[in-house]
């Protein structure tokens, strides 16, 4: 708001209307800072749950890690991610993505020639990487609704803490002023007044 503002009726009026718009806007960047701590808290226990199964798929995997490092075994060869299907919404004014499926391509297996392992190795890699995948989606989500909830607090500090208290003081200022004019108005046509009826009673 700009430090000289013109102090007349017209300057309060459009203050007025600015005062009502800021206490307005205010409950609502203060809900939607609530309903966005909301979604922080529920990605935060999605990606705490991601990161505890991942971890524990590793250390699964430690148990017959050493077979699967048998030179004639590719397992990179024999799974990859074909398609990542995904969905996005809006939740308090943010888009996120979210989760749907996972395809995979895979190699062919003989099975006579394949060690029993391969088959439970595939289906960890398939869980691990589905895991991984819905991981990085959430982190993205995750960053995308801290932003906007700072955003949010920043506006909602902005009006609480700035333009609302400016407002209300450049309020004051143009009534005090304007009060002072229309006492002093008062004063003069008293005076003047006063004087006719001096000079009335002279003549």
């Amino acid at each position: 708001m700009a430090d000289k503002i013109l102090m007349n009726k017209n300057t309060l009026a459009a203050l007025k209307n600015e005062l009502k718009g800021y206490r307005t806007a205010l409950p609502v960047f203060e809900m939607k800072e609530q309903q966005l701590k909301e979604v922080i808290q529920t990605i935060e226990a999605v990606v705490e749950r991601l990161q505890k199964a991942i971890e524990t798929t590793n250390t699964d995997v430690k148990q017959w890690a050493a077979v699967m490092t048998e030179p004639t075994i590719d397992l990179g060869q024999l799974v990859a991610v074909k398609e990542l299907k995904t969905k996005t919404r809006e939740i308090a004014g943010v888009i996120i993505e979210k989760f749907v499926s996972i395809d995979f391509d895979e190699g062919d297996i003989d099975y006579f020639e394949t060690p029993l392992w391969v088959d439970a190795a595939l289906g960890s890699i398939k869980d691990q990487t589905t895991n991984q995948e819905m991981l990085k989606l959430e982190l993205k989500n995750l960053e995308s609704v801290r932003e906007e909830l700072a955003e949010a607090r920043r506006m909602k500090n902005a009006l609480k803490e700035v333009f609302i208290p400016e407002t209300q003081n450049n309020i004051r200022k143009i009534e005090i002023y304007l009060g002072d004019v229309e006492r002093l108005a008062i004063g003069c046509a008293k005076l003047v007044k006063k004087k006719k009826q001096v000079k009335s009673e002279v003549v």
